[in-house]
């Protein structure tokens, strides 16, 4: 049986449940060293997104578009991992705080 641990900690990086709630990710499928999933409706046409676990412990994240070569990002730290996918499919992560004015 596959360990899924790496798959659960990146999905609990990029915001767990409230990742799912705001992106419409499913279809998630975990390895040994990465997470794979499709996402919703999005500005950029991305259909999905694998992140996996490089061995100098950062992230590679590939974003898939249908009819277009898959983007690679390399060298993504964990903090990093909600910023790039937004980057990347214009989807937000989690709500925003709004500046006191």
């Amino acid at each position: 049986m596959t360990d899924l641990t790496v798959a659960k900690t990146i999905l609990d990086q990029l915001g767990g449940a409230r990742f799912v709630a705001m992106t419409g990710a499913k279809d998630f499928v975990g390895s040994a060293d990465g997470l794979t999933f499709k996402v919703g409706t999005n500005p950029k046409r991305v259909s999905q997104v694998r992140v996996t676990l490089m061995p100098a412990d950062v992230y590679a994240m590939t974003f898939f578009r249908t009819g277009k070569p898959p983007q690679i990002e390399t060298d993504v730290y964990c903090n990093m991992l909600d910023a790039v996918f937004t980057e990347h499919t214009g989807l937000y992560t989690r709500l925003m705080r709004r500046a006191a004015s």
